[in-house]
């Protein structure tokens, strides 16, 4: 698959704004900012950022979601997930978004390196 970075940094860069710009719980901005990346698949991103974007879904989804008696889905995975974790996790996986937002970055306008 080809790396699409515009495509990365176009969906990276208003989950990120949302994180820094809301005076919102970080439960909820860290939920906002998921859903905007979460039709993102792994292999979208270049090998060095690959493994970083699916420990974050692998973060934001670990509880599972909640079905009812009938099979239907009650609480989606990342809410239920969300639900459960602490402020400490919700804070480090926010963190590691947005490593990965300025990774990303770095490579859409070159490494002033």
């Amino acid at each position: 698959m080809t790396v699409d970075i515009e495509r990365l940094w176009e969906k990276l860069y208003p989950a990120t704004w949302k994180l820094a710009r809301s005076a919102d719980p970080i439960h909820e901005r860290l939920g906002e900012a998921f859903r905007g990346i979460r039709d993102l698949r792994g292999e979208e991103f270049p090998p060095e950022q690959r493994i970083a974007y699916n420990e974050i879904v692998e973060r934001m989804t670990h509880a599972g979601a909640v079905v009812d008696a009938k099979g239907a889905i009650t609480t989606g995975a990342v809410a239920n997930t969300l639900a459960t974790m602490s402020e400490r996790d919700a804070s480090e996986i926010a963190e590691s978004l947005f490593e990965l937002f300025v990774q990303i970055a770095e490579v859409h306008f070159g490494d002033p390196k």
